[in-house]
């Protein structure tokens, strides 16, 4: 029960520290593009940069296997 209580508990964390990392990419994307931006380029920048983020994460997965 134990182990199975912190393989959960792990999950909650590097799912908190996921969202964290495309909720950062995101912002930054945002930023670069100001308000007065076009909202597609806007949305395909930020396509892009959560794209790239999940592509690292997914290497990062595939190395830990």
């Amino acid at each position: 029960m134990n182990g199975s209580n912190r393989t959960s508990r792990d999950r909650e964390i590097f799912v908190e520290n996921f969202a964290a990392e495309l909720t950062e990419a995101a912002y930054l994307a945002a930023l670069r593009h100001g308000v007065a931006g076009s909202w597609v380029d806007l949305e395909l920048d930020l396509w892009h940069a959560l794209a790239d983020t999940i592509r690292k994460r997914e290497q990062e997965w595939a190395g830990r296997r």
